[in-house]
């Protein structure tokens, strides 16, 4: 009787201290939730706005409900939203929430142009630390986004699975590390297909001075005073059996024109027009691409062809001659 005794003020005691834990994990996880909010408004002019938040999850769970949907207003003027968003997390690691988001999903532009976006999931996985959220994973499958263009035209892009990540640099809090992946990446405009064949993007690039960076066109002065700059390490896009990748670096003048150099290589690009000829035509933009390497690009040592990009003083160049020119961003 007394084991039996002793057992049961064991689980009672074990009952309390674990409610005490997960009330401890919950106050937590709403009070950083608050600070993290807070800490995007002030360093990157971005509100989150969680209607009708809950936190709950009792007696393993965290679970944060935006019941009335979520609105994410950018400093562009852009906005982001949603009917609503479910966040999921252990009171063991607080600190990490895997969010579901209910469609209807759209993004208004800041000159009040819809895009709407449909998926067959769209999730995200949110970390948090020291008051704010330091890596970010938003997945997406069957994705489309459609809606106007800014010159009247619709738009339709999809894709089958993509994935971004967003990430503090290792010992470096104001930097960025960015990745991404697309598969079967399709753009139109207009009805028209911007590229002959589905495309298979990567991503992996590091933004300095990130906070600054993504307040908006009119923080581009001051990130660049501040040593902000883009390094691309690698934008490598597959199609029709060749590949393109771009590297390089770059930043803004006190003009607001890009400046940047770097470099772009492409492999296999014989196989690119027979592919894009029998996958509906060969377009001029896959001739003009491939003619472009042929005369203008330089033999690889790994089989391939190169050619140098620089743009300057709002002047792109390619191998030393110009091909175009950037307007100022501010």
């Amino acid at each position: 009787m007394r084991t039996l005794r002793w057992s049961l003020w064991t689980i009672v005691a074990v009952a309390i201290l674990w409610t005490g834990a997960w009330f401890g994990a919950r106050w937590w996880l709403g009070d950083t939730i608050d600070r993290a909010k807070a800490d995007l408004s002030a360093r990157n002019g971005v509100a989150v706005d969680c209607a009708g938040e809950t936190i709950g999850g009792w007696p393993v769970a965290l679970t944060v409900t935006c019941g009335g949907g979520l609105g994410i207003d950018l400093a562009d003027g852009g906005k982001l939203s949603a009917a609503g968003a479910h966040g999921r997390g252990s009171v063991l690691d607080p600190r990490r929430l895997d969010f579901h988001f209910d469609a209807p999903i759209s993004y208004t532009a800041p000159d009040g142009r819809r895009l709407d976006l449909a998926a067959s999931d769209l999730s995200a996985s949110l970390g948090l630390a020291s008051g704010r959220a330091d890596r970010l994973a938003v997945r997406a499958a069957e994705l489309t986004v459609s809606g106007p263009l800014a010159g009247g035209s619709e738009g339709r892009l999809t894709a089958g699975h993509g994935e971004l990540m967003l990430a503090r640099a290792d010992g470096r809090p104001a930097d960025a590390d960015v990745a991404a992946t697309i598969d079967d990446l399709a753009l139109s405009a207009g009805g028209v297909a911007l590229a002959p064949l589905p495309v298979h993007l990567t991503l992996a690039a590091t933004l300095a001075e990130a906070d600054m960076a993504a307040a908006g066109p009119a923080a581009l002065a001051g990130w660049r005073a501040a040593g902000g700059k883009l390094a691309l390490h690698r934008l490598s896009a597959e199609l029709g059996g060749a590949s393109l990748t771009l590297t390089g670096e770059a930043t803004v003048t006190e003009a607001g024109l890009v400046e940047a150099q770097g470099q772009i290589s492409g492999h296999q690009l014989n196989a690119l027009p027979a592919a894009a000829a029998a996958g509906g035509g060969l377009t001029p933009e896959v001739a003009g691409l491939v003619m472009a390497f042929l005369f203008m690009g330089t033999a690889s040592d790994d089989g391939g062809r190169v050619i140098g990009l620089r743009v300057e003083d709002g002047v792109v160049s390619a191998n030393g001659r110009e091909i175009g020119r950037i307007a100022p961003l501010f």
